[in-house]
């Protein structure tokens, strides 16, 4: 399976008012200019955070959650049944400056979103199974039995480990 691999930093900025921002940097890259099927791992250090799945770009994406956070904290109330993200919540996650992971695969896949949740659902648990925990901010997790979701899932575990061991030496 073809995808492309890329890091960014993602800053979370807190306001007074319990609401946040982010800050991505690199400012470019193909994960924040292509509307294409994406899974992005929010980790601090070599520590999972969360696992996600997207079809627009990850700025779009993360926009969406972060409004729904800040809509949260300042109404009480959630927007359209969403919170937002969990891992926005200083109270919850103290660490600010995170790292994201995505893996943006080819443009065949636009149309496959129950295979990249497959593949979403096997990292997760290979998370899990090889950390002894599960992220701690995920919500919630797509099962679907799809060949060859384990191993795509397996090498993009691989891909993140050697980036993450790579920053922290």
């Amino acid at each position: 399976m073809e995808y492309i691999f890329e890091k960014y930093d993602l800053s979370l900025l807190d306001n007074d008012n319990n609401s946040c921002r982010i800050q991505l940097s690199p400012k470019n890259g193909n994960a924040l200019l292509k509307e294409r099927r994406k899974l992005y791992i929010i980790h601090y250090r070599n520590e999972v955070l969360y696992v996600g799945e997207a079809n627009t770009s990850i700025k779009t994406r993360f926009q969406r959650g972060i409004a729904s956070f800040n809509y949260f904290t300042q109404n009480g109330k959630a927007r359209g049944g969403y919170k937002g993200y969990k891992w926005l919540n200083k109270l919850d996650n103290t660490y600010r400056n995170l790292s994201v992971s995505v893996a943006i695969f080819d443009d065949k896949y636009d149309d496959q979103r129950s295979f990249i949740e497959a593949i979403e659902g096997e990292l997760v648990y290979l998370v899990r199974k090889k950390f002894n925990y599960w992220p701690k901010f995920q919500n919630e997790i797509h099962f679907s039995n799809c060949e060859g979701a384990k191993e795509i899932a397996t090498n993009i575990l691989t891909l993140l480990q050697t980036e993450t061991n790579k920053n922290l030496s």
